[in-house]
Order: structure tokens, then C-alpha cells, then sequence
């Protein structure tokens, strides 16, 4: 998605270069007096400047965006046997009500430094039947990609475990006060340490 809204961001970028250009080859061509002459060619510095600053920004964007695609192609060969699950994902807050009586403590003994703060960990709590001790593939500790659960696609590290009552699901840590969402079909799959 932000390879798609950079490379838009590009076309866009582009499309207004070759504007500019061609509105000042026109402009040139146009004038034929002197001091319009003079004039314009003030304004064409000036937009050559800007045609250059413009450059060197789709040039950083295309950078990025090649970036990007070397970092998608180490994930997509880090993919350990494929090990993939089906879940269904939701979210929740490091509260009281929604965990034990120790919320800002996860699972594996991680503490989360603030729970009004903790999104941008991209910490998930999975269900105990996807567990290595009920026979599932995962481990604390263990990187997922999470695929097909809208804005909340990427990377994630496994930090907490869910009730016991849940089957085939996975929680997004929160920041408290972040509004509730539900994704069904999501796909889950284990990725290795390079």
C-alpha cells in the first residue's frame, strides 16, 4: 500500500514537471519583447529550481521505494516452510479488564513500557493452541507476518498468550483508547532471523 501511494505520489510528481516544462517552453517561445523576454527568464530559473528540487525528491522516492522491494524480497526468502495459520485477529488494551491483574507484564515476562503508547511495539498475543506447549508452531519471541488484516498488515513479534477459550485467534497490543476491530481470514506466517 505505501509502495502503491509513493509510486502515485511519483506519477503525480511527474505529471506536473512536465507540465511546468512545457508551460515555460511556451511562455518562451511566446514572448517578444525584451523585458518580457528578461522576465521569463527569471521565472525560468525559477522554475528550473523548482523542477530540480522536484527531481531530487522523486529521485528519493524511488530510492525508497527500491528500498522497500529489497526488504520484501529478504522477508519473502525468510519464510520458514511456510508454516502458515488461518486466524481470526482483534485487538486489545493492557488493562486490568482485559488481562490479568499485572496488564503492563506480557506473557513471556516482557513489560510494555507504556500502555498509553504501545501500538508501535506491533506486539501480538496469540491463542494457546498455537503455542509449542499445546503442539501449535510458535514461541515467544517468534516474527509473524500478518497478512489480510487491513492497517494492521506486517511484521509482528509474539509477546503474549491469550485465554485458554480462544481457538485459531490473534490480539494486536493497543494503545489504550484505540478504537476496536475485528479482521477475519487472516493469514499468519512465521518468518526466521537472517
Amino acid at each position: 500500500m505505501i509502495f502503491n501511494n509513493k509510486l502515485k505520489v511519483v506519477k503525480e510528481r511527474r505529471s506536473i514537471v512536465l507540465k511546468v516544462i512545457k508551460l515555460s517552453i511556451f511562455l518562451f517561445l511566446i514572448s517578444g519583447l525584451t523585458s518580457i523576454a528578461i522576465v521569463q527568464k527569471l521565472q525560468l530559473k525559477s522554475k528550473q529550481n523548482h523542477i530540480s528540487i522536484l527531481l531530487e525528491d522523486n529521485q528519493k522516492i524511488l530510492c525508497d521505494a527500491e528500498n522497500a522491494i529489497d526488504s520484501l524480497k529478504v522477508v519473502n526468502k525468510n519464510i520458514t516452510n511456510r508454516v502458515k495459520q488461518k486466524v481470526v485477529a482483534t485487538m486489545y488494551h493492557a488493562v486490568v479488564g482485559q488481562c490479568d491483574d499485572t496488564p503492563d507484564i506480557t506473557a513471556d515476562q516482557t513489560k510494555i513500557p507504556d500502555i498509553h503508547n504501545c501500538t508501535n511495539l506491533n506486539w501480538i498475543a496469540v491463542s494457546q493452541d498455537l503455542l509449542w506447549f499445546n503442539g501449535g508452531p510458535y514461541r515467544y519471541g517468534d516474527k509473524v507476518i500478518i497478512m489480510n488484516a487491513g492497517h494492521k498488515d506486517g511484521i509482528y513479534t509474539i509477546r503474549d498468550a491469550m485465554n485458554r477459550r480462544f481457538k485459531h485467534k490473534i490480539d494486536f497490543l493497543e494503545s489504550v483508547g484505540s478504537k476496536g476491530y475485528k479482521f477475519k481470514n487472516v493469514l499468519m506466517v512465521k518468518v526466521t532471523q537472517s
